[in-house]
């Protein structure tokens, strides 16, 4: 009989749970063992729910063992930013290790798991093994680059080029964390948040979506985008993934225009 269940929210063995950010941060054998020695027991959570609340105090590390997240500043008045989306392999919150409570709301985009690590037994594994606590400052060190480039293209660049940059982005992100992965992927975000992204309305979203599409260079389907022309999407993004250079598991000789 065929096991007809969804696999994207099937719990995953404990081996698999560090699995995409040992490849990308280069971990031991005996380094993931650790790591999940120390861990607290994985969390699943639906679409939309809560992996940490703004203000909650800052307790563990966590790391999104699959699905996707998006990271929210809520303001004075109500209104939310997303200033951040995070893909399976990374970790969601090393930035605010060294503060009391967290700054931001982290937020489920798709059925996701998460991997906490105590920060007690965190420090212990850092003091104990300087490879943990290089990953760990070479993960901190990738974000903020990465939040550097939103900075510039939210400032700087076109909408069509704002658009095709987080696409080309995000693919690259999530084959950083999953050697399998394909420039087919789900992207569960709507033109609301991606104009929220963006720095856009939705319906300057909508018309970028259609200019992308007319040149045949995306496809976007029921929250599946497929890049068909990655070259042209790169040249329209002006992308340059030398930004992305601390996502180590891809391939150092790979060509900028791959």
């Amino acid at each position: 009989m065929f096991d007809t269940r969804d696999k994207s929210s099937m719990p995953l063995s404990p081996p698999a749970l560090l699995s995409k950010l040992a490849r990308r941060l280069m971990l031991s054998p005996s380094d993931q063992k650790a790591l999940l020695a120390a861990a607290s027991p994985p969390r699943h959570v639906a679409k939309g729910d809560h992996l940490i609340e703004e203000g909650q105090k800052t307790t563990s590390l966590v790391i999104l063992c699959s699905g996707m997240a998006r990271s929210l500043r809520t303001l004075e008045d109500g209104s939310q930013q997303i200033v951040a989306i995070f893909v399976a392999g990374e970790a969601l919150n090393p930035g605010e290790l060294m503060f009391p409570r967290s700054r931001t709301a982290i937020s489920a985009l798709t059925p996701a798991t998460s991997l906490p690590i105590p920060l007690e037994k965190l420090n212990q594994l850092v003091s104990e093994r300087p490879t943990i606590a290089r990953a760990l400052w070479w993960e901190t060190a990738a974000q903020a680059a990465i939040q550097q480039e939103w900075m510039v293209w939210l400032g700087r660049r076109s909408a069509s080029v704002r658009l095709a940059h987080l696409l080309c982005e995000v693919s690259y992100r999530l084959q950083a964390g999953d050697q399998d992965a394909k420039d087919a992927f789900d992207l569960p975000l709507t033109q609301h948040e991606l104009a929220d992204i963006l720095g856009l309305s939705t319906v300057h979203v909508n018309r970028t979506l259609q200019v992308l599409r007319s040149r045949n260079l995306i496809e976007l389907s029921r929250n599946r985008l497929t890049i068909r022309d990655k070259a042209g999407l790169y040249e329209i993004a002006e992308f340059d993934i030398q930004y992305l250079s601390g996502l180590k598991q891809l391939d150092a000789g790979e060509s900028q225009n791959a």
